[in-house]
């Protein structure tokens, strides 16, 4: 049974892509067949993975303009998958900041990205969706085509104040689009146990919503280990197998397959 999991904060610089490749490759790590979707018009998953974005490879952007306009087969779908290690890339490129304004007047607009993920359940054991920090038709896409959303909460007072916005959004598609849609839960990235700011953000986030989701004992400590990850194009993971950052998000991918039926 394949999960997906869309990794959302309408806050950007939390480390949503890092976080994405990381959990992504601890799961294809295991055994599983995992595709990363990456549905940032920045284009950073391919990047990050050394990959260059030099435009001879199709993109998601293809696929949903080409879904808009019709069905898109899976033969189709595959064409556009790049490899990326032990997990695969459905690369993004710029051109999906013009989706949204195509996607506003297509037929069932907030399916469309779910009709090309429906046909990839049957490939893959586990797709990790990469979301922008942005609230949008994209973002609407991604959870209605989703089974959890997993939150990346940076360790500092505006990312957790933007908590708020992500929560509701999600509980506007549950309701409107997606009632299936479950929160996997919540994590801290760029944590620094040494200082009041980064233990009172964790206490605060325990304090205000571990009562009703899940809070990830795990949190991911802040180190520049992680800005090296697109210099050598791997993940943290493959470079730094024992480094802390990389103990942190196994641990997170671990918590994710108790989700699995």
């Amino acid at each position: 049974m394949c999960m997906v999991i869309s990794l959302l904060n309408l806050k950007g610089g939390v480390g949503k892509t890092v976080s994405s490749i990381n959990i992504a490759y601890a799961l294809a790590d295991t055994g599983k067949k995992v595709l990363i979707v990456d549905t940032d018009s920045q284009g950073n998953v391919a990047t990050a993975l050394g990959i260059a974005a030099d435009g001879k490879f199709c993109t998601l952007a293809d696929l949903l303009s080409e879904a808009i306009d019709g069905s898109v087969s899976l033969e189709r779908i595959k064409e556009c998958i790049l490899p990326g290690g032990k997990m695969d890339i459905l690369p993004s490129n710029a051109l999906l900041a013009g989706i949204d304004y195509k996607l506003m007047n297509a037929f069932n607009r907030e399916m469309v990205l779910k009709a090309i993920v429906d046909k990839l359940r049957a490939v893959y054991d586990c797709i990790i969706i990469d979301c922008p920090p942005s609230l949008g038709l994209i973002v609407r896409n991604v959870l209605t085509a989703s089974d959890f959303v997993l939150i990346p909460v940076e360790a500092h007072y505006l990312s957790f104040e933007s908590l708020q916005a992500t929560l509701g959004t999600i509980e506007m598609v549950r309701r409107k689009l997606n009632p299936n849609l479950k929160i996997a839960g919540i994590f801290l990235t760029m944590y620094q146990s040494r200082t009041n700011l980064s233990r009172g953000i964790r206490d605060k986030l325990r304090e205000t919503y571990g009562g009703e989701l899940r809070v990830f004992e795990e949190a991911v400590p802040y180190s520049i280990k992680a800005a090296e990850q697109a210099l050598y194009g791997k993940s943290i993971i493959e470079l730094y197998p024992k480094n802390p950052v990389s103990a942190a998000y196994r641990a997170i991918a671990r918590g994710l397959t108790e989700y699995e039926e």
